[in-house]
């Protein structure tokens, strides 16, 4: 059944009461709004996991912002990441803008959006790809799902949407000899557009993702990134699955002096879209449905700090997943652990086998000693494809600088 964009903006609404009806206590969230309420062609189970004042939760899963979360177990608190070192701190998230409408601060009303296109696990480099610049207000591809069969629902995606603006992505500037690096499971001593690996023995930078740079990108407008493969050779396009980026959002006082602002894309191969699931001893993910993947981050110190990765973190989607699973905490080697039930250090997780459509996602967090929620999103689950989402906080970490004069 089609879910419009119209019965998720009313969720969204039950999402901006966390804190009135959050209870610290663990108990229910609440709101006026219900599927009922919406009207339509959206049946009641649409979203069987959604939850209001008038829709408890059943078994163990309790309210948070309008989705039914089973909440982290045992007793850990959860803690930020120092994200240059990746090292778990003492510091509990900030949650504050959770559930809340982004500011819109001053700044250039438009900015060129620069940055890498990296890779989910491993795969073939990532140049040839296409990022495309979508504004969230008006994206909404609901129609592909009355389209009569899988073929076709997944044609009617791949021509959907005019975007504002896109590039593709090249290859960095080569280096020889390549730089030597001091860490297999970091890219920080690597240029832009390379990463850490070991050969023979010995540890140096390997040109792996393309850089992509889009002049005229808006600030301030929630944005959604698309990137998938732009050449022409199909053996190429077979070994990817197009990646959609939700809650992008390019805050006008984050650009840099020249009105750059640095954003990465990222990829997933279809080796990793196979063994992710085959890890948890899931079957591959049928063409017909999609996973939704990312990270959780707090909402950092204005100021002081960006969006740092959370622990101990675990969620729910109004429409599950097949199973969601948390990852070890190894960056450049990220792989699902089959008994972890909320996120590591590095805040990642991966919603495994969802129907496609609409859908809001939702986490739960022990902080402070109570359990309170991490605020919810809304995101389309694209079939055979991954939708990355990162929430509450808007403003990753990117260390890597380019070793040329890259945005030109």
């Amino acid at each position: 059944m089609k879910l419009g964009r119209e019965f998720v903006a009313a969720l969204g609404t039950v999402a901006c009461l966390l804190w009135a009806c959050g209870g610290e206590d663990g108990g229910t969230d609440t709101s006026d709004a219900s599927v009922s309420d919406v009207g339509g062609d959206v049946a009641p189970d649409a979203l069987p996991k959604e939850c209001n004042e008038t829709k408890a939760c059943t078994g163990t899963g309790v309210c948070r912002s309008g989705v039914c979360v089973v909440d982290p177990p045992g007793t850990n608190e959860s803690k930020i990441t120092e994200p240059v070192s990746n090292a778990s701190t003492n510091q509990s998230p900030v949650l504050s803008c959770a559930d809340q409408a982004a500011p819109t601060p001053a700044g250039p009303e438009t900015v060129t959006l620069y940055g890498a296109v990296t890779r989910f696990g491993s795969g073939r480099p990532t140049f040839d790809i296409e990022v495309a610049v979508f504004d969230a207000a008006t994206w909404d591809p609901s129609a592909c799902e009355d389209e009569p069969t899988t073929e076709k629902k997944l044609d009617c995606y791949q021509e959907y949407g005019t975007p504002l603006a896109s590039a593709v992505s090249v290859e960095p500037q080569k280096l020889d000899p390549a730089p030597s690096c001091a860490n297999k499971d970091f890219n920080d001593d690597c240029p832009l557009g390379y990463e850490c690996t070991e050969a023979d023995g010995f540890l140096t930078c390997k040109l792996q993702f393309g850089l992509y740079q889009i002049p005229g990108v808006p600030t301030n407008t929630p944005l959604i990134l698309r990137a998938r493969y732009a050449g022409t050779e199909a053996f190429i396009a077979s070994k990817w699955h197009d990646v959609y980026l939700f809650n992008v959002y390019l805050s006008a006082d984050s650009a840099d002096a020249d009105g750059n602002y640095r954003y990465d894309a990222t990829m997933v191969s279809d080796a990793q879209w196979i063994l992710t699931p085959n890890t948890v001893f899931l079957p591959e993910v049928p063409e017909e449905h999609g996973v939704v993947g990312g990270r959780i981050r707090d909402c950092g110190v204005a100021g002081e700090r960006e969006s740092w990765p959370m622990s101990e973190v675990s969620l729910g989607l109004a429409r599950e997943a097949r199973r969601v699973v948390y990852f070890n905490n190894l960056e450049n080697d990220s792989l699902p652990l089959v008994d972890r039930k909320s996120t590591n250090i590095l805040g990642r997780f991966a919603a495994l086998d969802i129907e496609g459509g609409w859908n809001v996602i939702a986490g739960s967090a022990r902080v402070g000693g109570q359990l309170v929620s991490v605020g919810s999103e809304r995101v389309y689950v694209v079939p055979n494809a991954l939708s990355v989402i990162t929430f509450p906080g808007l403003h990753p970490v990117f260390k890597q600088e380019a070793a040329g004069e890259f945005p030109e």
